[in-house]
C-alpha cells in the first residue's frame, strides 16, 4: 500500500506527491507561490516539505533557478520524486535543515519563500507522527535562526515572504528589527471583518528597521467560496 497520495496543483498542471498521513499542504503555499515574479532568478523555498512552493515556482518561471531546503527525509524524497515526474530542471531539492547555517548561501538569493513550524514547544500539545513534528512545531529560538539565516541568504535589496500565525507576528518583528529588515504586514483573515489566523509578511533586506501594515487578504467571500484573488493564484 502506497503512503502517499498523488495529488495535483494549479489545476491540474503540476503533480504533486504528499503524506496520506502527515503533512499535507493547505492554502499558505498557493499564497506564498503567488510572490514569486519572473524578475526573481534564484529562488529559495526554505523549508520546502513536499516541495509545493518550489514546485509552482519552477512552473511558472522557468528561466528562474528554483532551490528548495528541507529536512524530513519523507518530504524531501517525496519532492523530488514529484519534481521527477514533471521533469523540472530548473529545481533542486536539498536536504538541508533551515536552523542551520551554510555560509556557502549567503547573500545568495533574490527571493526566499518560508512558511516555518508555526506551534511553539512547550505551549501546545506535539504530535508524535515525524512528518507533522518537522512541519508544526519548533523552538521560539529555532524560529530566531530560521529568520537569522533567511537575511543571511538574501542577497543585498533581496526580498523575503514568511506566512507564519497571527499570533507569532510580534516575536518574528522583534528579531526583524534586530536584523534591521524593512517589514511589511498582510494579515490573513478567512472571511472579511473577522479575525486574521495567519500573517503574511513581506522582508526587505534593508539598513534601518521599518514596519507597515497593508490591506488583509481575504481567503473567503461571504458564500464561503475562495476570494477572487485566491481563485487567481490557485490557476
Amino acid at each position: 500500500m502506497s503512503l502517499y497520495t498523488k495529488d495535483f496543483l494549479l489545476d491540474g498542471k503540476i503533480i504533486y506527491l504528499q503524506p496520506k498521513k502527515g503533512y499535507r499542504s493547505g492554502i499558505e503555499p498557493i499564497i506564498l507561490a503567488a510572490q514569486c515574479k519572473k524578475k526573481y532568478l534564484d529562488v529559495l523555498d526554505m523549508g520546502s516539505g513536499c516541495g509545493s512552493i518550489a514546485l509552482i515556482c519552477a512552473y511558472r518561471y522557468p528561466k528562474s533557478k528554483i532551490i528548495g531546503f528541507e529536512k524530513n527525509i519523507t518530504h524531501f524524497k517525496l519532492a523530488k520524486k514529484s519534481k521527477d515526474q514533471n521533469k523540472f530542471n530548473n529545481l533542486e531539492f536539498i536536504k538541508k535543515d533551515a536552523c542551520k547555517y551554510d555560509k556557502n548561501y549567503k547573500d545568495c538569493f533574490d527571493l526566499i519563500l518560508t512558511n516555518p513550524p508555526f506551534f511553539f514547544e512547550g505551549e501546545v500539545i506535539i504530535s508524535q507522527n515525524k512528518s507533522l513534528y518537522d512541519s508544526r512545531y519548533i523552538s521560539k529560538e529555532k524560529l530566531n535562526a530560521w529568520l537569522d539565516n533567511m537575511v543571511n541568504y538574501l542577497k543585498p535589496n533581496g526580498k523575503a515572504f514568511i506566512i507564519n500565525r497571527y499570533d507569532n507576528l510580534k516575536t518574528m518583528l522583534i528579531k526583524l528589527r534586530e536584523l534591521k529588515c524593512k517589514s511589511i504586514i498582510f494579515p490573513i483573515c478567512s472571511f472579511k471583518g473577522s479575525k486574521p489566523k495567519n500573517v503574511l509578511v513581506e522582508v526587505n533586506k534593508n539598513d534601518k528597521y521599518v514596519e507597515k501594515t497593508e490591506n488583509e487578504i481575504i481567503i473567503h467571500t461571504k458564500s464561503s467560496n475562495y476570494s477572487k484573488d485566491i481563485k487567481h493564484w490557485f490557476k
